[in-house]
């Protein structure tokens, strides 16, 4: 019998132009007090910025801003939390504008905001102290979100993690007893998804390359993940169909409008299909690895996307595999423009010898064992055995 889940969807638009039209969004929301979520240059470095910031005053909307440098930690959106409780308790909408850690960002401290005012109304005289987002987190904390939530408006600026579209943002603690955890509720879903492939233009080749490499993962993962459904495999499909029409020429160096908004699309149904269909053994690994050290989550991405398909494409299909995974990679190959899934694999690699290697982000060989037995298969369509994957994590040490 056929399951399908599909969780809620933001909005979405894409449009040119479409982050200038940030006061009339509000308005047309009926949203009177903003908190602005921004990444650094990528954001504030643009005319648009102080164009819309401009705007949006002399509109008469007083707003908060947060700059974002680098993956959220849990201080970084329990002080936006209390500096929203604080300063701005009137605040009833987030807007976040910039890439993956941006959005993250913004998502936990929408969540955060609300999570804290209704745990303080319910319990006015609750001494236990400050709220802490690292209590809701997945493996780390001892309770679950509630779902309570102020609306967010997402501009990715990048085209990379589709957080824009998912359910999760990304919280991390680097290095010794570090993790890299999810807060997660089907309500953190975005309000509205804006792609905006204007704020897109520009962005350095090697994040273009990083976090392209990322939304292609997550879309080859959904696609051949054993909780993959009909309507997750034709999203995904659609998306590889983009990133593969856009990403070799993005990284070529054309940088066009309409390359961007393919790619952006991609990225944008990357969130939608981990949301529904879960990831795989790339992402298995790089909870670990993200929480030892301070390595682009792209980049591990890209140095992983090929040894691990190309050892899947060796093994048997898991037998709660929904379906054959080798046909499948098959599939996703001819939808990205290859002959065949050893092709798409050997492009793989190619675009991995632009990337740094583990060893310059100081991974040691002697942390491989414990990297390998703290990473889990998630919705992998292989077994792999732990010895496996440390072969996996050797050939791109």
């Amino acid at each position: 019998m056929m399951k399908v889940m599909m969780p809620a969807q933001p909005e979405l638009l894409i449009e040119a132009g479409s982050f200038r039209r940030l006061p009339e969004l509000l308005q047309a929301g009926g949203y009177r007090s903003p908190v602005l979520v921004t990444g650094g240059r990528s954001v504030r470095g643009r005319d648009e910025w102080g164009i819309v910031t401009e705007a949006l005053l002399e509109a008469g909307y007083p707003f908060l801003e947060f700059t974002v440098r680098g993956e959220p930690s849990p201080e970084t959106v329990n002080d936006a939390i209390g500096e929203i409780l604080r300063d701005a308790p009137g605040s009833d909408v987030v807007v976040a504008i910039g890439g993956g850690s941006a959005l993250d960002t913004g998502k936990a401290v929408a969540a955060g905001a609300a999570m804290a005012v209704a745990a303080k109304a319910a319990a006015p005289g609750n001494k236990e102290g400050t709220f802490d987002i690292s209590r809701y987190l997945e493996g780390v904390g001892d309770r679950e979100p509630s779902g309570e939530t102020l609306p967010l408006i997402a501009f990715p600026t990048t085209a990379g993690t589709g957080t824009e579209a998912s359910m999760n943002a990304v919280i991390s603690r680097i290095g010794p007893g570090g993790f890299k955890k999810s807060l997660r509720h089907p309500r953190f879903v975005p309000s509205m998804a804006i792609i905006d492939p204007d704020l897109h233009q520009g962005c350095p080749l090697e994040v273009t390359r990083a976090c392209g490499l990322d939304a292609v993962t997550q879309l080859l993962e959904a696609y051949v993940s054993i909780a993959a459904s009909p309507l997750t495999d034709a999203l995904a499909a659609l998306g590889l169909q983009k990133a593969g029409a856009s990403f070799p020429r993005l990284i070529a160096g054309e940088d066009t409008p309409e390359l961007r908004a393919e790619m952006a699309l991609a990225a944008y149904l990357s969130g939608v299909c981990l949301a529904a269909a879960g990831l795989g053994l790339v992402h298995g690994f790089a909870s670990p690895l993200g929480a030892m050290r301070d390595i682009p989550h792209g980049v591990v991405c890209g140095l992983l996307l090929g040894p691990t398909v190309e050892h899947a494409l060796r093994k048997d299909s898991v037998s709660r595999s929904p379906a054959d995974h080798r046909s499948k990679y098959g599939n996703a190959a001819r939808a990205m423009g290859f002959t065949s899934a050893a092709a798409m694999v050997e492009q793989f690699f190619d675009w991995a010898e632009a990337l740094r290697r583990l060893e310059e982000y100081r991974f040691t060989q002697a942390e491989i064992p414990l990297i390998a037995r703290n990473t889990g298969l998630k919705n992998h369509p292989v077994k792999v055995e732990e010895q496996e994957s440390i072969r996996i994590l050797e050939s791109i040490l």
